[in-house]
């Protein structure tokens, strides 16, 4: 699919997107999910682009809801919560709103938009936004780290994974994924303290992040964001790599991500998202857990996962939205045109 999708960026999306093509195509499952992570906060200038490609400009983000709303029906999500709870019927072309992670700026800067185009979201928070000072998320932390400084040493050294694959030559990428992969192993309370180690040895100056950007939630702000016609979901208790957890570590993460949550805003918390959510990260373990949980449904971070299907409630597929994506690219992955012509090819 690689090999044909510039073609289709910027050629047949765009011509199916500007003769009304798409318009008329119903999606695969009658409704859509689109997930985001955050919005390009004002005045960031950005400078890892690797990381940064998973945020919107609020320019972007209007855009996409005016499209959304002018050829779909862009549902509340307590419209979504009925048809899987209860089996109401969802209009034709439906499409739910989602965002996962938690970061601050989703305050500061997505609900601003969101709110001017009266579009309600369903928000994928941590337990880290139970809290006070909440910090960032670990792993985009470690990669600003290991920028800094190579991780070495003895009290560095975390467990292997079993037929990795790595090499001097590897992409630096690579390498933090590998590492994340491997302080996923960890207890939360563990990775974190690794976590505390690993910021003593790169001893990054003062300014080397941007608060705006990177800065989780706080309760008072998370409490803001419900109290705003938003939708709060869980997203684990500390978003590890959820599949390289031991059975009772991922039961803790998925369980008590939800009565945190519950009992920070004082209301039922009914869908899940998982951490990182394609096939590589979770799989039927994982499926299982979150249906003991007591949650109602729960979502991925791609367009298909095979095990389920798209429309299994314990693997709602997404449409995982991009700063690189084109509206004539956006509109071909709402439709499921995109999915289906992946789909074909790789039959």
């Amino acid at each position: 699919m690689r090999f044909v999708s510039p073609l289709l960026k910027h050629a047949l999306y765009p011509a199916l997107h500007y003769s009304g093509w798409l318009d008329r195509i119903m999606p695969s499952c009658g409704y859509t999910v689109v997930t985001y992570h955050g919005v390009t906060p004002t005045g960031y200038s950005g400078g890892e682009p690797f990381l940064d490609g998973s945020l919107v400009h609020q320019q972007t983000l209007r855009q996409q809801l005016q499209f959304l709303k002018t050829h779909y029906h862009v549902l509340h999500p307590e419209e979504f919560r009925a048809w899987i709870e209860h089996g109401r019927q969802l209009p034709a072309r439906s499409v739910l709103v989602t965002c996962d992670d938690g970061l601050a700026n989703t305050l500061t800067d997505m609900l601003p938009v969101l709110e001017g185009e009266s579009v309600s979201c369903l928000f994928f928070i941590t337990n880290a936004s139970c809290g006070d000072h909440p910090g960032m998320l670990w792993y985009d932390e470690l990669y600003l780290l290991m920028r800094l400084r190579p991780l070495t040493g003895p009290d560095l050294q975390l467990p292997t994974e079993e037929n990795a694959n790595s090499s001097p030559a590897e992409s630096f990428p690579a390498r933090w994924w590998n590492t994340v992969r491997r302080a996923s192993r960890l207890q939360a309370d563990a990775r974190a303290q690794w976590m505390d180690r690993v910021r003593i040895h790169c001893d990054p100056p003062e300014d080397f992040r941007s608060a705006r950007r990177w800065r989780l939630l706080n309760i008072s702000e998370l409490k803001q964001l419900a109290g705003r016609e938003m939708s709060i979901g869980a997203h684990t208790r500390s978003h590890p790599v959820l599949s390289l957890c031991s059975n009772e570590e991922a039961r803790r993460e998925v369980q008590e991500s939800k009565a945190a949550l519950e009992r920070a805003l004082g209301r039922p918390v009914w869908a899940f998202a998982y951490p990182f959510g394609d096939p590589s990260t979770m799989g039927e373990r994982e499926v299982r857990l979150v249906r003991e949980a007591s949650f109602t449904c729960a979502f991925l971070n791609v367009q298909h996962w095979k095990e389920a299907g798209r429309s299994h409630p314990f693997a709602l597929s997404r449409i995982h939205v991009t700063s690189q994506m084109t509206l004539p690219e956006f509109a071909a992955h709402v439709s499921s045109v995109h999915v289906r012509l992946q789909r074909a090819v790789t039959r």
